[in-house]
């Protein structure tokens, strides 16, 4: 189980994560190859602000 510095789960091992590790990289690299944020939510269901979060390193950092 992955824990920050203050003990709380994070990333996959959260008990609210709706996307695994490998998904947060297959999505960064999706983006890296040229799919927009609108299709990286659809493809991963998840919410547009989400996808970019994540391929902007603001949320999943270690993922």
């Amino acid at each position: 189980m992955t824990r920050n510095h203050t003990g709380h789960r994070i990333g996959e091992c959260h008990q609210r994560a709706k996307l695994s590790s490998a998904q947060v990289a297959a999505m960064r690299a999706d983006h890296a190859a040229g799919l927009s944020y609108r299709r990286l939510a659809l493809k991963y269901h998840c919410g547009i602000s989400t996808a970019r979060d994540i391929c902007t390193y603001r949320t999943r950092w270690a993922g």
